[in-house]
């Protein structure tokens, strides 16, 4: 056995020092699995919201095309009243109906005494 005589040893030549991590000096390893189930959770929110866009816009574009309907069903029905106006509103048709009901046309102008 060799006593320990206060001699020293050699000094080891300073190596520059080496910066860990906070993981490594925690005695920690990072696992890839953790940046795998992050990356997979990332991609299924931004397909969620992919999935909830499209799906509003295809409600929006189901709406719209319903309203162009109800527009092109209202363009025809006012289209229909205006036809109806003026075939019953003509002056030849009021003159039939008149004649049909029995009555005569007036003379050329007629005055009626006031009282």
């Amino acid at each position: 056995m060799t006593a320990y005589h206060g001699a020293r040893p050699a000094a080891r030549p300073l190596l520059p020092r080496r910066r860990l991590s906070a993981p490594a000096r925690a005695g920690r390893r990072t696992h890839p699995v953790g940046g795998l189930l992050a990356t997979v959770l990332l991609a299924f929110l931004l397909g969620l919201i992919y999935l909830g866009q499209t799906v509003t816009l295809v409600a929006t574009n189901i709406e719209f095309e319903r309203l162009i309907g109800v527009r092109d069903d209202l363009t025809r029905q006012v289209q229909t009243v205006e036809a109806g106006i003026n075939h019953y509103g003509s002056e030849q048709w009021l003159l039939d109906r008149a004649q049909r009901a029995g009555l005569a046309p007036l003379g050329a102008k007629v005055r009626i005494p006031a009282r």
